[in-house]
């Protein structure tokens, strides 16, 4: 099988860029819990790492993990390797997780190119289970289909409530899934619930040791919806014991603009505009209600689209070297 690096490069794929610098800026506001610059980030940066670049450039962060399955490629990989401080630990993110030293303050982002599957939620319970309060934690999946993988010869279509028990197990289901939450846009939501209900479940494990007032809550801040080429989707948010809620509190995440605590995400949608109505809405931005935004002669869908996200959308160049 192609790995998707192989296929396209990341960092020129518009709404993951536009995710990525979103999720910046939600990270900045973690250092309520302390410096940024004592935190570990933990992701599969590919051989691209543009996520490992960006947050050690903005955020200032210089423990980095960057976890490969591709054994095969490892010396590519390593070739890329862009920083000093980026250790890339290769294997399986079930294996290379639970020999991490759960103990740091981490921001963490497991970006997966597949759909659900059960080895992902597993990862999920076992940063769930281990995390810091102060943690971020960011689980990006596909949500075109989920594939029950088991049999190598014969991949089922997940597409009842009967099949999703069969491959999740029954204490992974939702006792009123649907039909029609497993396809389209509404799996999207679908996989984020479920992303969510294994990170309880990890704590809910992990709560039952800890003494009152150390019990570690996690905080939805984030959910993200884009299509690329194939559809995605991303759940995240910051693991938060009792006696530091009102440091969660006063981080000012629910002033961001894309701040999402429930079932529903923000869509990203890239605007189709030229440089020059780029400019043009630039000298207009950020917009003020009681005027208005004059987007004449640019369609005002695409318009809105540009003064929704132009904060966060990529500048791409041609450059010969």
């Amino acid at each position: 099988m192609t790995a998707s690096y192989e296929i396209i490069d990341y960092s020129l794929r518009p709404a993951k860029f536009a995710e990525r610098k979103m999720l910046c800026d939600f990270f900045s506001r973690l250092r309520v819990f302390g410096s940024l610059e004592s935190y570990r980030y933990v992701g599969f940066g590919s051989i691209w790492f543009s996520d490992c670049v960006l947050f050690h450039r903005t955020l200032g962060i210089s423990d980095i993990v960057s976890i490969e399955c591709e054994l095969d490629h490892q010396e590519r990989f390593e070739f890329n390797n862009p920083l000093r401080g980026i250790r890339l630990l290769m294997g399986e993110a079930s294996d290379v997780l639970p020999t991490l030293d759960w103990s740091l303050r981490s921001i963490v982002w497991l970006d997966y190119d597949d759909p659900l599957n059960v080895s992902i939620l597993e990862d999920v319970r076992t940063v769930a289970s281990r995390a810091k309060s102060g943690t971020a934690f960011v689980v990006s999946v596909q949500a075109e289909k989920i594939f029950d993988k088991r049999n190598d010869d014969d991949h089922i279509h997940v597409q009842s409530r009967d099949e999703f028990s069969d491959y999740f197990g029954e204490g992974r289901t939702p006792e009123a899934l649907r039909q029609a939450d497993l396809r389209g846009w509404t799996l999207s939501k679908t996989s984020r619930q479920i992303v969510r209900a294994e990170i309880e479940e990890g704590l809910k494990a992990a709560n039952a040791a800890r003494p009152n007032g150390q019990k570690i809550e996690f905080r939805q801040t984030v959910a993200f919806e884009y299509k690329d080429g194939a559809k995605m989707t991303t759940i995240g948010g910051v693991f938060v014991d009792q006696g530091q809620a009102a440091l969660f509190d006063g981080a000012g995440l629910r002033e961001l603009e894309f701040f999402r605590d429930s079932d529903e995400a923000l869509r990203i949608h890239m605007p189709l505009v030229t440089p020059h109505e780029m400019r043009h809405l630039d000298r207009q931005l950020p917009i003020l209600e009681e005027v208005g935004l004059d987007a004449e002669p640019i369609p005002v869908r695409e318009a809105n689209r540009y003064a929704k996200f132009y904060r966060y959308l990529p500048n791409f160049a041609s450059f010969e070297r």
